[in-house]
Order: C-alpha cells, then sequence, then structure tokens
C-alpha cells in the first residue's frame, strides 16, 4: 500500500499537469472572435500543446482541471427552504411583463413581445447580438447527475416563479460594446444576493471585476505575490483586452479573494474606443480590494431541470452558458433553444424564474422544442433586447451548462483575508477519505495586536463533501501543520453540498501576532473529494500562473502518516484554504473575566481568559486550581464546586508562567429553598424542601405558637423531608431547614436558612357540597374527617349572615335542610371540631357551591265556571319563570294541557272542558337554575266540575 502512496505521490507533478491539457476545459464566452483565438480553441479542443507532456491514458491523473460528479445541494444553512418561504416568495400567479413592455397570447398561444410579430427591420435589429458572438469552447463539465436534488424533503415547485416580480433582480444592463457577458451574470447574481438579504439594491462594476481578474496584484496582506491571471488577446491598439471573455466559475474563485466587487460609480466602464491601456483610462490599482459585494459562497452544478430549480428557490439568480446562435432565437417572442447537446457555448445570462406551461408554440420550428416550459432569462443585450432586456430559454436547450449561483457578504465581520491561491484556475485534485490538506499563515494583519479567527472558505469541484476542520495556533515546525496546540478538543464537522466555493463560520480563535497558525481540513467521509488548488494552468484563452512558496501548503497521506509540503512538486500546487480574521484590541496580558466569584456546590461556570500574546507563548492556556477538593477546573476554563471552602483558580500560558491571572473562588452550600408544609393534620405536620446539591445533612428548626426557634432535628440529607409527630391540634409551628456538610475531623459548614413556613395543627377541612330536590328541601354533604369528635352545620342566604342550622356527632356526613324558602339562593358549610383540654377546637371549611332551591308547592285558589269552560287560577310565586298546568280525570291520568311563561302568570282557562265532567287541576311553579335546567315545584291538586 504505501508503494502504491509513493508511486502515486511521485506521479502528482505529472498528472497536475496532464490534468491540464485534457479535451474540456473552461469556456471563454462573450470573447473577441480572432482567428489566433479560433486557432487555439481547435487545439484545445484536438487536445494540443506544445508547453505540457503527454501520459499514458493508463496512469489514471490524480489532480485534473475537471470535477469529480457532484449532488445538486441538500439543506443547509445557505439552501434549505422554509415552508415560510416557499409560501410567500413564490406564486403560481403569472405577469404578463418582465418590466414595462406588453406581450399579448395569440390564440395558439404564441406570445408576441410586441403584442403582433416584428417587422423585418424590427427582427433584424433583435438578430444583430448574435452576429458579434465569437467563436466558442467546450464548457467544464461538472459532473454530477442532477436530475434529482436532495433536499431532504421532498419539494414541489410551483409552475410559474419570476424572482424579478419579488425584486430580487437589478435592472438590465447593456454590455455593448464588450464580450463581457460572464462579468453582468456574475455582476447579477451578486446583485441579487444583496437585494434578497435586504442590504439595498447596488450596481456592481463589471471593469472593475474584469479588469482585476486579469490585472490582478498582491494581495492586501502579502500573501500572492507572483500569482497572474493572463488573459490572452488584444485590442485595436495590441493591448492586452481583458474585456473579451470569461468564466463565471473562474470569476468565483477570483472573488474569493475579495478583489470586488465596487460599484458602477467607482469604477465605471466606459463604452467609447479611449477606454483602453494604450491611453491609460483604466481603474487605478488602489481600487483593485475597494468592495461593496464580498464573495461568501458559490455554487457550481451542471443543468437540469431540477438542479436549476432548486438554486433559483435558494438564491433567485443563477449565471448559465449556452450556446446562442440566431438561427434559434424567435425574435418575435424572446424565445430560444439550441436544438441539440453540445457543450459549445459561446454565452452567459442570468435565469431569474421559469415558467412550466410557457408554449413550445413560442419556439422556432429548427429548435425542435417538443414540451411546454422556459427559464425567464435576464440578458445583457440592454433593456431594447427580448422583452425589456429579457427571453425565454426552453428547458429542452441542449446546451445549457455550468450553472453557477452565489452569494454575497455586504460587510464581513472577519475583514482579514488569508489566503495563497491570487490565480484562479479550476484545478482540482483527489483527497481520499482521511488524508488532509492544510495551509499555514503568519498572524500579520493585527499590526502589534491579537486577531480572532472565524472563518473558513474551502472549495470543491464535487459536492455532498464532509470534512472536519482544526486549527492548530503557536506552531512550532513551520514544515509540520499540526505542531502547535489544538484549537478544538474535537475537530468541527460542516459539510459541502454542492461544488463550489463555501464559507463556514468555525468557534472562534484567538491568535497572537506574528505567530503561525494552520487550518487542517480532511475529507471526513467520501471515497473522494475533488479539493481545488491552485497551480499553473493554460486554458488558451487565459493563463494562471501560481507563485508557490515553501511552507504554505500541505497534504497529508494516510498510508505513511506524513506531511507533504506541495512546493516541492515539479508542478507546486496550494489548497485553496482561506482564513478569515478581525483585528482586535486587547493588551498584552492575560485577563481573566472574574477576579474573585461565588458558587454553590454542583455549579460549573466558565472563566473566560482574553489573551493578546505579543509578551507571551501562544501555545496553549494552562488552569491549575489550589485546592480540587474545593473546586476543579477543566482545560478550557470550566469551573466545577466539589465541596464547601475556597480555592484559587490560576491561569497562564504554556510557555509564559511569568504572566498569570487568578480568580479566588468560595464554594457554598445553597440556601435550602422550596420549604413548604406538604401535609397537616390535628395529629402531625410534614415538611418538604428542594434538595441541596453538596450537602449530607439537613437541619430543621421549630418555633411554637410564634415563639422563638430551636433545633428540632438533624437527618440525612437522602431523607426525603420531615414529619413532625409531636404537635397538638390548634397550636401553629414555624418551621425552617438549612443543609450542612460535616467534614469528618472538621467543622461542619452550614448553608443559609430557608424561608420560614408555618403550619397549624388542625383537623382537616372539611368540603360540603348540597344539592336542592324538590319540596323545597336541600341535602348538604361532606366527607369524614379524622379526629373530628362532632361537625357543625351552617346555611347562608345569599346577601344574608351565615346561621348555624344543626350540631351532629361524628359518625354523620350528611344533613338534610327541610325549612327552606321556595326559589331562594343558599350555600352550606360545615366545620368538624375536637376536643382538646375540654375546648372545641374547630377545623377549617369549604362552602358549598350557591345553589337555587326549588319553587314551594303551587297552591290552586279556586277553579271557576267560565262561559267556554273552567279557569283555574292561583297565587303567583316571586321569581317563578313558568308555570305548567295539569289536568285527569277520575279514570285518567295526569295529562299536561298548558305551558305558561313568565312569572307573573295567575290562572289558565280550561276550554276543553266538557259540560258534566269533574275534572282535577294542579299547578307546578318553575324556575331556570344557572345550569339553564328548570326546576318545578311540588303541587296541591284540586277538582272541580263544569
Amino acid at each position: 500500500m504505501k508503494y502504491l502512496q509513493l508511486i502515486r505521490k511521485k506521479l502528482l507533478p505529472l498528472l497536475l499537469s496532464v490534468a491540464v491539457i485534457g479535451s474540456q476545459v473552461p469556456v471563454m464566452a462573450g470573447e473577441f472572435d480572432t482567428e489566433e483565438t479560433k486557432e487555439s480553441i481547435a487545439a484545445v479542443s484536438s487536445g494540443e500543446s506544445e508547453e505540457e507532456e503527454k501520459i499514458s491514458e493508463s496512469e489514471v491523473p490524480e489532480i485534473t482541471e475537471e470535477a469529480d460528479e457532484i449532488e445538486a445541494p441538500s439543506p443547509d444553512s445557505e439552501l434549505e427552504l422554509s415552508e415560510e418561504g416557499t409560501a410567500e416568495e413564490f406564486s403560481d400567479s403569472k405577469d404578463d411583463t418582465f418590466g414595462d413592455g406588453n406581450s399579448e397570447t395569440d390564440e395558439e398561444g404564441i406570445e408576441y413581445i410586441k403584442g403582433r410579430p416584428l417587422t423585418e427591420e424590427e427582427e433584424q435589429e433583435q438578430l444583430a447580438p448574435f452576429d458579434n458572438l465569437p467563436a466558442y469552447s467546450k464548457a467544464v463539465e461538472i459532473g454530477n447527475d442532477t436530475s434529482e436534488i436532495p433536499m431532504g424533503r421532498a419539494v414541489s415547485y410551483p409552475s410559474y416563479y419570476n424572482a424579478a416580480q419579488q425584486g430580487y433582480v437589478t435592472s438590465v444592463k447593456d454590455q455593448n460594446p464588450y464580450g463581457m457577458c460572464w462579468a453582468f451574470a456574475m455582476a447579477a447574481v451578486l446583485e441579487t444576493s444583496l437585494l434578497t438579504q435586504g442590504a439595498g439594491s447596488y450596481d456592481l462594476s463589471e471593469e472593475h471585476l474584469a479588469y482585476f481578474f486579469a490585472n490582478r496584484n498582491n494581495d492586501p496582506l502579502g500573501n500572492t505575490a507572483g500569482d497572474v491571471n493572463h488573459h490572452y488577446g488584444t485590442d485595436d491598439y495590441g493591448n492586452v483586452d481583458y474585456h473579451e471573455g470569461g468564466n463565471d466559475l473562474l470569476a468565483s474563485i477570483f472573488l474569493s479573494t475579495w478583489s470586488g466587487m465596487t460599484t458602477e460609480e467607482d469604477v465605471p466602464l466606459a463604452t467609447d474606443s479611449t477606454h483602453t491601456q494604450k491611453t491609460g483610462v483604466i481603474p487605478d490599482a488602489s481600487k483593485e480590494y475597494d468592495a461593496v459585494a464580498y464573495l461568501k459562497n458559490a455554487y457550481f452544478s451542471d443543468y437540469s431541470v431540477n438542479a436549476l430549480k432548486s438554486l433559483l428557490t435558494a438564491n433567485k439568480a443563477v449565471a448559465v452558458m449556452y450556446n446562442a446562435q440566431n438561427a434559434y432565437y424567435n425574435a418575435n417572442t424572446a424565445a430560444y433553444s439550441y436544438p441539440e447537446e453540445t457543450d459549445d457555448v459561446n454565452h452567459v445570462v442570468t435565469v431569474v424564474g421559469w415558467d412550466d406551461n410557457y408554449s413550445a408554440k413560442n419556439f422556432n420550428a429548427s429548435s425542435n422544442v417538443k414540451n411546454n416550459g422556459a427559464w425567464i432569462v435576464k440578458n445583457s443585450w440592454g433593456a431594447n433586447w427580448g422583452k425589456d432586456g429579457y427571453f425565454y430559454m426552453s428547458y429542452e436547450d441542449g446546451s445549457l451548462c455550468e450553472l453557477v449561483s452565489a452569494t454575497a457578504s455586504r460587510n464581513p465581520e472577519y475583514s482579514n483575508n488569508y489566503f495563497y491561491d491570487g490565480s484562479s484556475g479550476l484545478t482540482s485534485m483527489k483527497l481520499y477519505e482521511g488524508e488532509k490538506v492544510a495551509n499555514i499563515y503568519k498572524a500579520t494583519a493585527g499590526n502589534g495586536k491579537a486577531e480572532q479567527l472565524g472563518e473558513v472558505t474551502l472549495a470543491a469541484m464535487s459536492g455532498n463533501n464532509s470534512y472536519t476542520i482544526q486549527v492548530y495556533t503557536d506552531l512550532q515546525d513551520s514544515g509540520d501543520p499540526t505542531s502547535g496546540t489544538p484549537a478544538y478538543a474535537t475537530p468541527f464537522s460542516c459539510t459541502q453540498s454542492m461544488a463550489g466555493v463555501m464559507t463556514v463560520q468555525i468557534p472562534k480563535v484567538v491568535i497572537r501576532q506574528n505567530s503561525l497558525y494552520s487550518i487542517v481540513v480532511t475529507n471526513a467521509g467520501n471515497s473522494i473529494v475533488q479539493y481545488c488548488v491552485e497551480a499553473s494552468a493554460n486554458y488558451e484563452w487565459c493563463k494562471f500562473e501560481a507563485s508557490v512558496l515553501k511552507g504554505q501548503g500541505f497534504i497529508y497521506y494516510t498510508d505513511d502518516n506524513s506531511w507533504d509540503d506541495t512546493s516541492i512538486y515539479s508542478r507546486p500546487l496550494t489548497p485553496r484554504i482561506k482564513a478569515h480574521t478581525r483585528t482586535l484590541n486587547n493588551e498584552a496580558e492575560i485577563q481573566l473575566s472574574k477576579t474573585s466569584m461565588e458558587m454553590y456546590v454542583g455549579d460549573m461556570e466558565t472563566l473566560t481568559a482574553t489573551v493578546t500574546n505579543s509578551e507571551m507563548t501562544a501555545s496553549g492556556i494552562s488552569w491549575k486550581s489550589s485546592d480540587t477538593n474545593v473546586a476543579i477546573v477543566s482545560a478550557t476554563g470550566t469551573i466545577t464546586a466539589k465541596h464547601p471552602g475556597t480555592a484559587t483558580i490560576f491561569c497562564s500560558g504554556n510557555n509564559a508562567k511569568g504572566i498569570k491571572a487568578s480568580c479566588k473562588v468560595t464554594v457554598k452550600l445553597k440556601q435550602t429553598t422550596g420549604l413548604k408544609v406538604s401535609y397537616s393534620a390535628y395529629n402531625k405536620i410534614k415538611i418538604t424542601w428542594d434538595s441541596v446539591s453538596g450537602c449530607n445533612r439537613y437541619v430543621i428548626y421549630r418555633g411554637e405558637n410564634g415563639g422563638k426557634k430551636v433545633k428540632l432535628a438533624t437527618i440525612k440529607s437522602d431523607t426525603p423531608g420531615y414529619t413532625d409527630t409531636t404537635v397538638k391540634t390548634g397550636n401553629v409551628y414555624d418551621y425552617s431547614v438549612r443543609a450542612a456538610y460535616v467534614y469528618t475531623g472538621k467543622t461542619t459548614l452550614y448553608g443559609a436558612f430557608s424561608t420560614t413556613v408555618s403550619g397549624k395543627a388542625e383537623l382537616a377541612k372539611a368540603v360540603a357540597s348540597a344539592t336542592a330536590a324538590s319540596g323545597p328541601k336541600n341535602t348538604v354533604s361532606w366527607k369524614k374527617v379524622a379526629g373530628a369528635s362532632g361537625y357543625r352545620v351552617y346555611r347562608k342566604i345569599k346577601g344574608k349572615n351565615w346561621e348555624r342550622l344543626a350540631k351532629v356527632k361524628s359518625n354523620v356526613t350528611s344533613y338534610q335542610d327541610s325549612k327552606v324558602q321556595g326559589i331562594t339562593t343558599y350555600t352550606y358549610s360545615v366545620r368538624a371540631y375536637r376536643i382538646v383540654d375540654g375546648k372545641k377546637v374547630f377545623g377549617g371549611y369549604q362552602a358549598s357551591d350557591y345553589l337555587l332551591s326549588y319553587p314551594a308547592t303551587q297552591k290552586i285558589s279556586s277553579v271557576k265556571k267560565t262561559s267556554k269552560g273552567l279557569k283555574i287560577c292561583w297565587t303567583p310565586q316571586k321569581r317563578a319563570t313558568a308555570y305548567v298546568v295539569y289536568r285527569k280525570t277520575k279514570n285518567s291520568t295526569w295529562k299536561k294541557i298548558a305551558t305558561l311563561s313568565g312569572g307573573n302568570k295567575s290562572s289558565f282557562e280550561d276550554k276543553t272542558a266538557k259540560k258534566g265532567v269533574t275534572y282535577y287541576y294542579a299547578v307546578r311553579a318553575g324556575v331556570r337554575n344557572s345550569q339553564k335546567k328548570v326546576l318545578w315545584g311540588s303541587y296541591v291538586a284540586k277538582s272541580a266540575k263544569r
């Protein structure tokens, strides 16, 4: 195995070189169209190169300009869709316009951009930009199968979406007269990112991006001297023309160096012939690292409908490459589709939405579009081209490729960008599972002040990558990235869902000025990660020269457990690992967040050490306790209080023992809390409380009837509460408790007294419940009270005073009150009593709910004959709400013959009574109680003959 590894390491520079001359290289889109360029493209397509050495196909490249397969985005902090976001930002409703233009759909479903077919002159104007496009070359195949995008859950896309309608797209720009479509697409993607974050609307400078991509200088920290991006081709004056042609994969790598992008106002794009290097009208070099939009993440993917919708869902705008030929553009409908699969491309545009129902009839017959559905695309040919500067591109376009989306940061929290990869090629290497790459940096950005590392930027040409990241500070060996102190007890884990550039927030690390630190990245779960590295590369239309010095980049091989300095290879390389820091304002000392503290047993508290290391080493921090029986301290400053007492916690640098800080820790037992009387009876009171960590005893104190408290008992800490059985019925007792820790052979330490709670030795509360019955009569009942010698029963009419009804024996648990008024509201209570020392000591009570008594027995005052029958008369009852009248004969049963609403009713005429028949009549008064139930009173019958 080691032999194979050695062969691989020896072949690595050669394999790296072979990869450069593969048949697929980063495309130049929108470039100059010279015969020299066409010849170069032809040479690249055929795999010819004068500078590089070929090897046989049996030697498999370990490092390549192409990427392995990548998966499209899985849910992470950048790409996951929230249900709220889907609901709010997407709509199936379709706006007929992109901007202010009009469109009209005819009966066949064709959408004319002017509501009619164009004139011949208008059509020629729309097709003219295609004539200026250059010869085209082959695009990079990112290599992933994007037919299915793992989103962590099923995603249902609406049939129509347009980010421009959501306010996420800036205005259409015009790249004329330059072939800068790639720069305009990149600017559009980042402008959209700022809009989606609510950062405002920006017009980013394509000139700034294009110029400094081709004319880069050393970075602000001075780590990339000698790294060159060389753009081939010349303008009319013989100067290198940086405007013509580019690629947004390369642009993303370049922007990760934070060169760009600034505003159009700051670095404008001139559109006349004077804007050339010959006349000196070029951006000032001092503006290279001026930026209002810093690249945070870039996402690369091959084309599929699902992949593009997924990226649009997450980021609202996606740059795409395609083959733009006027033969396949329908100027009448602003619809385009290349009819067959091809890797040949020549233009970059920005997709901002989709329409699943866009009719296939809108495309030229030569495009051979079979199905409905098209992308909504923002072009860079001005607002007068296409449909307000936009056009539709069929889902079936065979040339669509190289999807690039990105997110931008307006004001990075960590503003120092450490990196060595100043050139922008797409070289990548195969990083096998367990293998590592690392960069070593020297902290210099603070100019004498310490720095805080908070972000790391990684790059890969494969997706679904799993990494661990470890930071080592104060390296002792500049040739070993792990020769310092690891910042994390366990390496930080992260995943990269898609190919591209990823900025990861990591746990913060303080780094002393002028010390060496390293970022170590491990392939933690993939068979292969196609990890991006900087290496010299020649793509024919552009060339990248990488200046790789000793002590910058490293690769770790698991077979021989060793680090290789990547500068030693015949084709030197540097892993694309960037470190973002911010400058701190600390003095040269160690300061603890506290110099003294009080803790309770079992508590944990972390001391924060603020360290600036201009006068001391930063190989780590040592923590020590003067008495580990009282308190212990972890390697990260977390103190755990063990037992009551006092200890001093010391903190110092491992190699600077003379500079230290200390904190005095006093450990106490907590005050006993939660004390309460959980149960009381006529002969016992039970108290409980919350347990106190660290104690082994509890001391209970008691006072009687307001007297001074004295120690009642001492119990072990595992006893759950205390029951006092020495109480007398009727007396009030005050209790308090405190925790104690008894040392063997030492003085006992106590916690603070609890608050005082009082309890009374008393009979249990008698809870009364009452029911009403016809009569009227009410019954009150209760449960037997332990220790009771007897009970007293009380009654109260609502609005009046209590009155005692009866005294009953201890074995009685109910009492019937027959002396109640009709339709009257009563409540009842019962009190148990116990005879103590010849006196009655009463327990508490809980009155019953108020209840309404039944109406009084209703009597009939008279039954009179009338011309039509018999009239029954009675005296109405106050508060009655209804009456019912019943009738029977000698040989029949009672039958209700009337229900009368209203309490003031006093008579009823029975018009159905027959002459000569004797009838019996009864009347019942009724009242509706609070439960909406009608209580009907009893009756006294009266007879009469008609």
